[in-house]
């Protein structure tokens, strides 16, 4: 049994080095940190509740110690929300409802010798009940959109990393 488990995880480690896979925080075996260049990411003001909770989550992840330098990179996002009821009864009441954000990003260098802009979107889709009671509604959809400010920030993050590494879109 464990020569079989030895076996089996050599063959994965053989054919994960054949497809190319490489470590987002990795360059040719040596740890290169992209904490540095995440930081240097401003985020710019996001219009209503939601893009402000998503640029102070962002401004969080990108930069976790919070240390101030020279901003290389502006991101601009654009959100965009909707609400699609799902599960009716046989009243034709809705008793669930999906949450779509998404978010189309472009990422631009302050100086203009850098020539790279990257563009792309994530979107995150978060689903809450809906019951009799409004004020339960009303909490169930916020809650609803702070999962989805979270989903899109990790995603964001990511898909900055990537560009900042110098990876495909």
């Amino acid at each position: 049994m464990l020569l079989y488990r030895l076996c089996s995880a050599g063959l994965v480690i053989v054919l994960l080095s054949a497809c190319g896979f490489q470590p987002l925080y990795y360059r040719d075996g040596v740890r290169e940190t992209i904490r540095e260049d995440l930081s240097a990411v401003f985020v710019r003001p996001i219009e209503d509740r939601i893009g402000q909770q998503l640029r102070n989550k962002l401004n969080d992840t990108l930069n976790p110690t919070g240390t101030q330098g020279a901003k290389m990179w502006d991101l601009d996002i654009e959100l965009t929300e909707s609400t699609e009821k799902i599960s009716l009864e046989s009243t034709s009441f809705s008793t669930r409802a999906n949450l779509t954000v998404s978010a189309t990003l472009t990422l631009t260098p302050v100086d203009s010798e850098l020539l790279d802009t990257h563009s792309g979107s994530v979107s995150a889709i978060s689903s809450y009940n809906i019951v009799d009671s409004d004020y339960a509604d009303i909490v169930a959809e916020r809650d609803a959109q702070s999962r989805a400010v979270v989903s899109l920030s990790n995603d964001i993050r990511r898909q900055v990393a990537l560009w900042l590494r110098g990876g495909e879109e």
